[in-house]
């Protein structure tokens, strides 16, 4: 049953929709928000890239032989204790001018 309902939303997207690469896309951002999320409560330190070569990368690592391709990288780890910038003061924008609320 499971697997059946998952096969309705892609084959949806994929041949009504005809937007499966767009919806993909936004489905691993749903993941990669998630893994940020644990990472942090890990107290692991996380950083998503985009900007990169995909194809670069998806051949370097076979993706597109297994039917794969990449659309974002995240970086993960501890800062090393040397790490002279994350004590630097850090400089954001006012809550209030960044979130609004409804």
């Amino acid at each position: 049953g499971q697997h059946r309902g998952r096969s309705h939303f892609v084959n949806m997207h994929r041949f009504e929709l005809r937007d499966a690469h767009h919806w993909m896309e936004k489905q691993v951002y749903l993941a990669v928000g998630t893994l940020l999320l644990g990472a942090a409560a890990m107290q692991i330190d996380a950083c998503p890239i985009e900007g990169f070569d995909q194809k670069v990368l998806d051949e370097e690592l076979g993706l597109r032989a297994k039917g794969f391709t990449s659309a974002v990288i995240v970086a993960l780890g501890y800062r090393s204790d040397s790490d002279f910038n994350a004590t630097l003061p850090k400089s954001r924008l006012p809550a209030d001018s960044v979130i609004t609320r409804l």
